[in-house]
Parts: C-alpha cells; sequence; structure tokens
C-alpha cells in the first residue's frame, strides 16, 4: 500500500471519528468562492511536482519569490502613498515620512489633478476639490514646491497619475530634476498610468476613449524605456488594487491586470518594438484583501502566471522579464468609520499577507482613511506597523514560509486556474479595450460590488462595528482637515505663472501639439518642452479632448 493509500484510509477513519461534531455553519469559502475543506493533506497537493510548480526563490516558475534572498537581502520598500492641500504641505510631510524611516514615496494627487483640470478652468465645482484628496499638481511649479530640499536623486517617487496626465506629470517631475542638474537617467521612481483605474476605477470628469488612454499609457513606456530616456523609471504600474477596491474577488482582480498589461504588451509590439525591449519595466500594485490565506496564495499565483504568460507566448530573452514585481497596499475599502481604532488591527494583519507572499515595496492605510485624510499620528503608526514586521516578528528571516503548506499549495493552484481562466475569457472577447467598450467590465465591476454590499447587509460577510460587535455610543475620531485656503494659493500660483512665463511659446508648443495628436504620434517630447515652458496640467490635457473627444461610458445596469 502506498503513502497516500494509507493517508486516504486514515483521512475516511478520522471523517468517521468526527461525525457528531457539528461545525459553526454548512460550508466553507474564500472571498473568492472556493470552497474550503475542513482539514489539507498529501492528497490534496498529489500531482503538485515541487521543482516545475513551486521551485526556488529567484528561480522558475518564481512561486517562492522573484529573488533568491528576498527579504533576507533587503526588506521591502516601506512606500506610503501620500499628499494633502498644497504642494508646501505635502513637503512637510514627506519630510516627516523621510525622517520616519520611509524609505519609497508616492505622490497622492487631488481630483482635479486625476482628471487634468486647472482649479481656474470653467469645471463645476472644480475650485472646491483642491487638495482634498491629495497633492494638487497642476503645473511645474508645483511639483518643484512638492520635492523642495527632498534628496529626489536617492528617493523612489510614485506618481499616482493615470494616462490622461502621466505625460504632463511624469515630464514636470523630470524637468524639475533636470533644473537641479541631473539627468533622467539617474532618477527611480514609477508613473502609475493605468488606464483600468480611469475607466473601472476611478472614472473621472472629460475621460478619453479606451484606445487613445492606451495610447498615451504606450507613449510614456515608449519614451521611458525602449527609447531609453529614463531607463530607471517604471513607467506604468498596473494597478489592480483600485479595480479591487470596486467589490471584485482575488481571481477577477489578477486575471484583469494580466489582460491589462498584455493590452499594453501587444500595442507595444505593433509599433515595432521588441519585447526584450520593456517588458521588463512593467510593475504591478495588488491589494491585500480580507482573507489572509487566499491573499498570500494570490500573490504566488500571480508570480507563477507571469511567468508562464511571458515563457508561452512572448519567451523575452532577459531574464528579469519573468520577474512578476508588485507593490501591495492593504485594503482602503476593508476600513471602517466606525471603531477606527480596528482599522490598525485590519491594517496589520494584510500587511502580514503582503509580506509573507513576497512583496517588493509596501503602503500601509492609517487608521483614519474612511473618515479623513491621514493625519500626521496615524500615518506614524502606519509605518510603525512595517517597521515592526520588518525589526520586531523574524518574517523576513526565512523565504516564503508558508510554502509546503497544503492548503497554501492547494489554494495557490486552485487560484492560478481560476484566474488564467477568467484572463482567457478577457481576452476572447477582444482584450481589455474592447471588454471596456461594450461595457462588460463595468458590468462585472456592478455585479461585484452590489453582491458585497448585500453580503454585509444581509452579515454573511462580517464587518466589526458595522454589522457586530457595534457599539451604542463611540467616541469622535477628531477629523484631519486640508487646507481650507487650497484653491487660493493654487488659483495664485498659476496666475502669477502666466504672468511670467513666455505665452507665445507656450501656445506655439500647443499647436504642434495638437499636430502630433491629430498624427498619434508620441505626445512626451512635446509634452515635455510645454511643461518645462510653464503650460498647465489643464491646457494639456484640452488638447487630448479636443482633438480625440470625450468618452461616452457604456454603463451596464
Amino acid at each position: 500500500m502506498s503513502d497516500l493509500e494509507e493517508i486516504r484510509e486514515a483521512l475516511e477513519e478520522w471523517r468517521k471519528g468526527k461525525e457528531g461534531w457539528p461545525e459553526r455553519r454548512e460550508s466553507f469559502k474564500t472571498d473568492a468562492g472556493i470552497p474550503v475543506k475542513d482539514l489539507y493533506t498529501p492528497l490534496d497537493v498529489e500531482g503538485i511536482d515541487y521543482l516545475r510548480d513551486i521551485g526556488f526563490p529567484g528561480q522558475p516558475p518564481f512561486t517562492r519569490g522573484v529573488y533568491p534572498t528576498m527579504y533576507r537581502g533587503r526588506f521591502w520598500t516601506i512606500r506610503m502613498f501620500s499628499g494633502h492641500g498644497t504642494p508646501e504641505e505635502t513637503n512637510e510631510r514627506w519630510r516627516l515620512l523621510y525622517k520616519e524611516g520611509e524609505t519609497g514615496f508616492s505622490a497622492a494627487v487631488d481630483s482635479l489633478t486625476f482628471a487634468g483640470v486647472d482649479p481656474d478652468q470653467e469645471v463645476e465645482g472644480a475650485a472646491h476639490e483642491v487638495g482634498k484628496e491629495g497633492v494638487p499638481l497642476y503645473s511645474i511649479r508645483g511639483v518643484e514646491a512638492m520635492v523642495k530640499d527632498l534628496p529626489i536623486d536617492r528617493m523612489s517617487v510614485a506618481l499616482v497619475v493615470e494616462p490622461l496626465t502621466s505625460a504632463a506629470v511624469t515630464s514636470m517631475y523630470f524637468n524639475v530634476a533636470k533644473a537641479r542638474g541631473l539627468r533622467k537617467e539617474q532618477l527611480a521612481g514609477t508613473t502609475q498610468n493605468d488606464i483600468l483605474t480611469m475607466t473601472i476605477g476611478y472614472i473621472p470628469w472629460g475621460s478619453l476613449k479606451p484606445a487613445d488612454l492606451l495610447k498615451l499609457a504606450c507613449d510614456l513606456i515608449e519614451y521611458c524605456t525602449p527609447m531609453k530616456e529614463a531607463p530607471r523609471w517604471n513607467p506604468i504600474n498596473f494597478t489592480t488594487y483600485n479595480y479591487r477596491e470596486g467589490g471584485i474577488d482575488a481571481v477577477q482582480e489578477i486575471g484583469m491586470g494580466l489582460a491589462n498589461a498584455v493590452a499594453h504588451i501587444e500595442e507595444m509590439l505593433r509599433r515595432g518594438w521588441k519585447i526584450d525591449d520593456f517588458v521588463h519595466r512593467l510593475a504591478f500594485h495588488l491589494s491585500a484583501h480580507r482573507d489572509f490565506f487566499e491573499e498570500i496564495a494570490k500573490y504566488r499565483a500571480a508570480r507563477k502566471l507571469w511567468y508562464r504568460l511571458m515563457k508561452e507566448r512572448y519567451k523575452p530573452e532577459n531574464p528579469e522579464a519573468y520577474r512578476f514585481r508588485f507593490h501591495v497596499q492593504t485594503a482602503g475599502c476593508s476600513l471602517t468609520a466606525r471603531q477606527p481604532m480596528v482599522n490598525i488591527i485590519r491594517t496589520a494583519y494584510q500587511a502580514l499577507e503582503a509580506v509573507l507572499g513576497g512583496c517588493q515595496s509596501l503602503h500601509t492605510n492609517s487608521y483614519d482613511e474612511a473618515i479623513c485624510l491621514p493625519s500626521e499620528e496615524a500615518v506614524r503608526l502606519a509605518v510603525r506597523t512595517q517597521e515592526v514586521l520588518q525589526e520586531e516578528t523574524g518574517v523576513g528571516s526565512v523565504i516564503d514560509p508558508l510554502a509546503g503548506s497544503y492548503y497554501v499549495e492547494a489554494l495557490t493552484r486552485e487560484l492560478e486556474e481560476r484566474i488564467w481562466d477568467y484572463f482567457l475569457k478577457i481576452e476572447e472577447m477582444g482584450g481589455v479595450v474592447e471588454a471596456l467598450n461594450t461595457g462588460w467590465l463595468f458590468g462585472e465591476m456592478s455585479k461585484a460590488f452590489n453582491k458585497r454590499r448585500r453580503d454585509q447587509e444581509s452579515g454573511e460577510e462580517k464587518v466589526i462595528g458595522v454589522n457586530c460587535y457595534v457599539l451604542e455610543e463611540e467616541e469622535p475620531t477628531p477629523p484631519f482637515r486640508t487646507n481650507p485656503r487650497a484653491a487660493e494659493i493654487e488659483k495664485e500660483r498659476l496666475r502669477r505663472l502666466r504672468e511670467e512665463r513666455d505665452n507665445r511659446k507656450v501656445a506655439a508648443l500647443l499647436d504642434q501639439l495638437r499636430r502630433v495628436c491629430e498624427r498619434r504620434e508620441n505626445v512626451l517630447p512635446v509634452v515635455t518642452e510645454l511643461t518645462a515652458a510653464g503650460a498647465t496640467l489643464g491646457e494639456i490635457t484640452s488638447v487630448y479632448r479636443e482633438v480625440w473627444g470625450i468618452w461616452q461610458l457604456p454603463f451596464v445596469a
């Protein structure tokens, strides 16, 4: 009798012995709906070949991590998402975080910067939104103020802007560095530049059609990487975190992310570039959600699937192209305004998921984010959460410590199969651009959002402080308030800029941008000149809207 046969017989005996022991529910499942057994054994990993399916860290299929030493060599980067009020106030917050040990910075922008709108443009409610959700970056002068006296040649900075504004804001940053005597080649950082964030994650006023957003996203990839203008810069970060915040599950998150990446790869290949010219600089930004083991298995499955995609479809020669590098952010949608201190606990467990799953950088949410932008105290605690993980827990002493767990390995395999099937489903309908044009992706988001809402309202999905363990009376958390004069300050900044710049030069360059857009050429060279000359974000994006038109969204009920 083989070992597996003995285990199978012993398992049957064990099951008979537990009859009469009731469980607290009839069935168990993961957040993605995968059935969960009561016990996992070697029978559940039958058929998994260690060298083929799991392997070693830094080696294909990268299940156990993208680097041979992982956190034994260097800890993950503490990269916090921050920005508020004015660029000067954001600069103060960044200097505080730099002092507190943060090693990477993400510039969260306000809704007008996200939408490519100046605060003095004729858009209803524009002035009221200045600096509320992030830092306002409407011109090169705002970027100058944001990074004043910070060592940007020694920092890694992420610009959280999307394709509509990515060329303008990234070139502002590059031009600020140039004014300091730095070359673009020296700069390390990332531009988010994700078309799905602008179309299903958060839909701003005056968005462009998906095909036009894809064109702009690939312009930045092309400029930075194959054209070698900024070879250390990650020109895109497929931010599946933002889709996940809308209610979708782990399978949909990674499936959409892979399909999104493929759309950009295919566009770059259509432009005549080879896969090795750019693919090694594509990066991902994933979520850490509420199902502890499923999230860890998700990260492991994502690495395997990226390797499979590269090996089977694109076959790059550069070994770096096979490494699925990703940033993780703890789940903002899991935070609650009620009993907000519980959010510290949620964030700590989600951060542990990300670390056990092998992330390269991590943002931990602040406990007050369901109420307001993070306060100084809350941000410090969020940073300390990661520092405790690094310095006091020992989790970085061993690589992929959950490997070999029957449950984790079985769940990794199941997620791998489900994610690949979902990815192929999007591919079969023509890819993400077509899935956006037909409204299919909106339908997926809508169904997922409504299901999560129903589950929370019914109590099927427990949320501490909201539908269970509710307190009748709570001490309110004092909200962090942004600068009420932010709109006035930013309008004055733009007024002075327009007064001092060469307006004839800006007008001529805007005409040149129109011609470039009409010919569908790469916008980066002329946009770089424009931002150096003092053109504003709204002036640049207005040309895009004028030439290409505004997208009529195919909402699905």
